[in-house]
């Protein structure tokens, strides 16, 4: 395979011999550890000096102002939620942006028609601070939102006065608030925290998440109501019941498996519903009865149904079936569950009875669902007692649509279909079958323009995911649709480790097993050469979070199946990411480096510890968020220095420092292009693409 020769001068890394450690009787080197002090001057002037070579070569790419316009053509849409019914008189809330908006803003609604009143506007804040969360007072008075600067972790609650615009003097206890759930009457609400400074031992204090409840007005601390004081990784979440009679308390085993309780507000009493499981479980209160969704002895997902009195007496409304049954959401009267199938969503209707009715006709090829803090949220939203339902809707060619669904006439009406400069009509959506190195079969979606001839030298952009029971499903995105205008193919490979065929797929790729992950992945690259739509050089792998970990594993074990790297945010030492606040509780995912036989398969495949000198690996680039608080921000630090130090043979290796930027990206919609500019200027440059959107 040839490869483009990219000379790229980049600055000296100091190699410290004497960083390493020992585990379990072998000596790990790990002469880049000094880069983890980010404040220290010699990184602080590291990063600096990479970040020159890098600007040199992205802001240099032909054709960056067209990519620029081409991004911003489809990030640049209106945005409008489905209304959030608080107080009386017909008083809603709903998030919206204007396409030339930085931010989405909370408004309200006085009454059906009337003119929409800002309530929070994010866009007037500095840049770097985000609206993470808004939740509305039940009788519409209050609001209780959470603010955070340079991503989204660490938000704080304040408490807005509707009328008057005021901030109330309430400052709820603890750190890192969220997942608000008011009281009926607005008298206070629920919430989710970390411990306050001194709490907890010293280096514990990004640990032992609990709920908290805050009544408005009092000076008193704020009572811990519920926390696991024996696990310190666990984390919750809290939410109130629509009848108001409860608050759905979950607490998160990581997203492997969860307990639920109800807390009965009138008493206090802790009701448990579904606790001691090795299983993931949702709970929606219906009148007298509780509904369960489960993956218990039933990995491809039912529905059971139980008596409040007696609620941890299941019987089963749904049963598990060929399709995973992602949520069920009871509307109007009726069960509305989404299914995944082959890892695209469809819609069913149920009696309450869990009879079959019909069958919701979706746009096209898409996602409803989508993965949140809270495990799988269902995009099909109303309340138990009301007609109104609201289907959110999103495919590789559509951005995120809302609509409402007329059981009565059967009939699903657009709400919000925004434009976003993309035609759906002029792409394919296609999904293919290839075999893993085990004779495993691994679905792939691929995207492209509809008359794309497949002449064996498409630059294509192969995605995945494989980790924590996360589908890769349609979903749209800017970057995403500039690919495609500028010709690419987009290529999402289903591999094993996500949850796009159930809990048995996940754990095929858990611990032990991870390697499937990367087998699978490298299977759909040589996939993509082998049916005559690329070359190994013309493919540019791409991964974010545990995809960047996929993405830089894989190139490290098969170079030569792909001809570019853009690994996002990732995780790249195996063997000290428990000592991360935040990922301690990911052992349950990835193993535990204190375990013997685990630590040696971490260290079979961990990229810090994998480069090797004889190798030529592909040009990558690597980006660092540097307020990353779910990864290391000094992973991909370290990986880049080994790279530039230890394997001279390939590259060039480019930092991509994010300044002000957390896990999930920028905090303003320009911040979000230029990161997706970026990415596309290193495609172009790496691929040899004209830089020319059409």
């Amino acid at each position: 395979m040839v490869r483009l020769t990219l000379p790229v001068e980049v600055p000296p890394t100091r190699r410290a011999p004497e960083g390493g450690y020992t585990l379990h009787g072998r000596h790990y080197e790990d002469p880049y550890v000094w880069l983890e002090r980010l404040d220290d001057t010699e990184t602080v002037d590291w990063i600096a000096a990479q970040e020159s070579v890098t600007r040199t070569v992205l802001d240099g790419v032909p054709g960056r102002d067209g990519l620029r316009a081409a991004v911003a053509r489809s990030a640049r849409h209106a945005r409008l939620s489905p209304p959030i019914p608080a107080g009386r008189d017909g008083r809603t809330f709903r998030w919206q942006a204007g396409a030339d908006d930085e931010k989405s803003a909370l408004v309200m609604h006085r009454s059906a028609g009337s003119p929409a009143e800002t309530v929070l506007d994010p866009g007037a804040w500095p840049a770097g601070d985000v609206l993470v969360f808004a939740e509305p007072s039940p009788d519409g008075a209050l609001v209780a939102f959470g603010r955070a600067g340079g991503g989204t972790h660490g938000a704080v609650i304040r408490v807005l006065d509707v009328e008057t615009g005021r901030l109330l003097p309430d400052r709820p206890r603890g750190t890192d608030h969220g997942s608000v759930a008011w009281r009926p009457d607005s008298s206070g609400f629920f919430y989710t925290a970390r411990p306050e400074p001194g709490e907890v031992p010293p280096g514990e204090a990004a640990y032992w998440h609990a709920v908290h409840e805050h009544r408005i007005g009092s000076a008193a601390p704020a009572r811990k109501v519920f926390g696991d004081d024996r696990d310190k990784d666990r984390w919750c979440t809290v939410r109130t019941s629509e009848c108001g009679r409860y608050a759905v308390i979950t607490v998160w085993d990581f997203v492997h498996a969860n307990d639920v309780t109800l807390l009965r507000l009138a008493d206090g009493e802790l009701i448990p519903v579904a606790t001691g499981m090795r299983s993931v479980n949702q709970v929606q209160v219906i009148d007298d009865s509780v509904l369960v969704w489960t993956d218990l002895d039933a990995p491809r997902g039912r529905l059971c149904r139980a008596p409040l009195a007696d609620p941890t007496s299941w019987h089963t409304l749904i049963p598990e079936g060929p399709d995973i049954l992602q949520t069920v959401t009871g509307i109007g009267g009726r069960l509305y569950a989404v299914y995944s199938h082959a890892a695209s969503h469809r819609v069913a209707v149920h009696a309450e009875d869990g009879s079959h009715l019909r069958d919701l006709a979706l746009p096209s090829l898409g996602t409803v669902n989508r993965n949140e803090g809270e495990g799988v949220v269902s995009g099909v939203t109303g309340s138990w007692h009301g007609d109104d339902v609201w289907v959110a809707f999103t495919s590789f060619v559509q951005p995120p649509s809302v609509y409402t669904y007329h059981y009565a006439h059967d009939r699903l009406e657009p709400y919000h279909v925004p434009d976003a400069g993309l035609d759906p009509a002029a792409y394919t959506t296609r999904q293919v079958w290839y075999e893993s190195a085990d004779g495993t079969p691994v679905s792939m979606f691929l995207v492209h323009r509809a008359d794309l001839p497949r002449d064996g030298r498409r630059p294509v952009r192969l995605s995945g995911y494989g980790g924590f029971n996360i589908p890769v499903e349609p979903r749209f995105s800017a970057v995403n649709a500039a690919w495609l205008r500028l010709g690419g193919v987009l290529a999402y490979a289903n591999i094993r480790g996500g949850g796009e065929y159930g809990r048995d797929w996940h754990q095929a790729a858990v611990g032990t097993r991870r390697q499937n992950a990367f087998d699978d992945y490298v299977a759909a690259a040589r996939h993509l050469v082998a049916t005559g739509w690329t070359a190994p050089d013309r493919i540019a792998s791409r991964g974010n979070s545990n995809g960047g970990l996929l993405v830089a594993v894989t190139a490290l074990q098969a170079p030569e199946a792909f001809g570019a790297v853009y690994c996002r945010a990732p995780l790249l030492d195996m063997l000290r990411f428990p000592a991360f606040p935040n990922l301690s509780g990911t052992t349950v995912e990835y193993g535990s480096p204190d375990d013997p036989d685990e630590c040696a398969y971490l260290a079979a495949y961990s990229p810090y510890h994998n480069v090797r000198p004889d190798r030529r690996y592909p040009v990558m680039a690597i980006v660092s968020a540097l307020n990353d608080r779910t990864v290391p921000p000094h992973d991909p630090l370290k990986m880049i220095a080994a790279l530039q130090t230890d394997a001279p043979q390939g590259g060039p290796y480019l930092l991509v420092p994010l300044r002000d930027s957390g896990h999930s990206g920028g905090t303003t919609r320009s911040a979000l292009i230029e990161q997706d500019v970026d990415e596309l200027s290193f495609l172009c440059w790496t691929l040899g693409i004209p830089a020319q959107p059409e």
